[in-house]
């Protein structure tokens, strides 16, 4: 074989490899849970304020992850290299939740685990998120369960699940639906919480 032949055929096998960094140049896209009570209203206040701690917040392994999570099928997840968290999830979802709890119940005394030894709340939640993706039907899917614990020491513990429409493809979307999941739960402990401040 020629020595033309030889740089020509070396050239042609380095080409995919070429076009595959180009087309993978592009930087990743990052994304952040938003509060979605930022813009409404606050709860009618309560009598006092309670002091409400909030976490431990755990979540689970595959979701413990910079890329975003979504399904392929029921058995099949996929990370995403080009779309990420900006932050740790569970540090996301604990600020996001401190934001909308603090317009739900409403209280601006919220502290996050963990708190000093002798900060006693009046109410300690506890989040285990166990599910948060998309489904092929571009569905968002949320789900956890949530433990009220009250300074005299009895607890309650309950699931949440969430559905919203989102998209299979848009993460921006994918997102959006997803914080506005997240309000949904904090808005059920956030009840739970006012009803046991009633009288």
């Amino acid at each position: 074989m020629s020595t033309g032949c030889v740089r020509l055929l070396a050239f042609s096998l380095a080409l995919p490899a070429l076009s595959g960094c180009f087309r993978n140049s592009a930087p990743p896209q990052f994304y952040m849970l938003t509060a979605v009570e930022a813009g409404q209203p606050r709860a009618t206040p309560l009598g006092t304020e309670p002091l409400v701690g909030l976490g431990p917040i755990r979540i689970p392994a595959y979701l413990d992850r910079d890329p975003i999570v979504t399904a392929v099928s029921p058995q099949e997840y996929k990370l995403s290299d080009d779309h990420r968290w900006a932050e740790r999830l569970d540090v996301t979802l604990a600020r996001v939740s401190a934001e909308n709890l603090s317009r739900q119940i409403p209280s601006e005394r919220i502290v996050m685990h963990p708190w000093p030894r002798d900060t006693k709340p009046d109410f300690q939640v506890a989040i285990d998120l166990q599910d948060l993706y998309v489904d092929p039907t571009g569905t968002a899917r949320l789900e956890a369960q949530w433990t009220l614990r009250f300074k005299e020491g009895r607890a309650d513990s309950r699931r949440f699940s969430c559905r919203l429409p989102a998209s299979a493809t848009d993460y921006g979307l994918i997102v959006a639906a997803q914080s506005r999941c997240v309000s949904q739960l904090n808005r059920a402990i956030a009840e739970a919480i006012r009803a046991s401040t009633r009288p």
